[in-house]
């Protein structure tokens, strides 16, 4: 008698009915699609200016949630199954998806934010007239397509000893499994000779003039062999474009030096 009361609450546990498949299919996936917003939205410390779900977003994530729902109702037709398994197994491909989908936009966006921040220190540059060149003289090649002539050498020749030389400094460590913009980098050029004996005098020379100009805090500069000729840069480089900007136009405004970007070789 026991087992026969039991048994008749086992199967009244269970689903078949087509259009509660489909309830189950529609709410797992606004799960899939809308918790990762939603908890977004709760760990942003200041949240008026941004918008987590906007209504074209909602409305696509309703019309995918009914386009899952079909779906599972359709391979779950009349098949009696517990209502946490079918929202377990619905809940899986909507959650892939959505975070390849999230993926895939903050990757867009960090693309954008990079290329606007890119065209702004273009526009300052151009404004400070300072040059930007690619790694073999001319304007910055685009990615992959470098036309670089190296020397099989590349020296360092320091205007000062070389223990006074400041160390390079380090740029934020990014997380191992952060997605990272690959961006180039650039070496400040004071002044350029095709020979390393010109190029040598050229250095100490500039760096008597920048020693003399403000004494104790002049950069250091040094020679470095690229693209066929030899370049006085800056010590602490290569920089990110926005660090290389920033000096180049302090050392501008200060030493009334005309500097310009190099795209270091990769």
């Amino acid at each position: 008698m026991p087992d026969h009361v039991e048994r008749p609450s086992k199967e009244a546990a269970l689903v078949s009915a087509p259009v509660l498949k489909l309830f189950i299919g529609v709410v797992a996936t606004l799960c899939a699609v809308l918790t990762p917003r939603l908890i977004a939205a709760l760990t942003t410390p200041d949240r008026g200016n941004v918008t987590f779900v906007s209504p074209a977003y909602a409305g696509l994530a309703l019309a995918f949630s009914v386009l899952i729902g079909v779906v599972v109702a359709i391979l779950e037709w009349r098949v009696p199954r517990a209502p946490r398994d079918t929202f377990m197994t619905t809940l899986g491909v909507p959650a892939i998806l959505a975070g390849a989908l999230t993926a895939n936009q903050g990757v867009a966006e960090l693309q954008r934010t990079t290329q606007s921040n890119d065209q702004t220190l273009n526009a300052i540059l151009q404004n400070n007239s300072i040059p930007v060149e690619g790694p073999g003289g001319a304007a910055p090649a685009s990615e992959g397509k470098q036309g670089l002539l190296r020397l099989p050498f590349e020296t360092a020749v320091y205007a000062q000893p070389a223990a006074s030389v400041p160390a390079a400094p380090q740029a934020a460590a990014a997380s191992r499994l952060a997605i990272v913009i690959n961006q180039p980098r650039y070496f400040v050029v004071l002044d350029r000779a095709r020979t390393q004996t010109d190029a040598q005098n050229r250095l100490l020379a500039l760096s008597r003039n920048l020693n003399a100009a403000a004494p104790g805090r002049a950069p250091t500069v040094v020679l470095r062999a690229q693209s066929g000729e030899f370049l006085v840069v800056v010590a602490d480089g290569p920089l990110a474009k926005a660090d290389a900007a920033l000096q180049a136009i302090r050392l501008k405004s200060t030493y009334h030096v005309s500097p310009t970007l190099v795209q270091a070789p990769n």
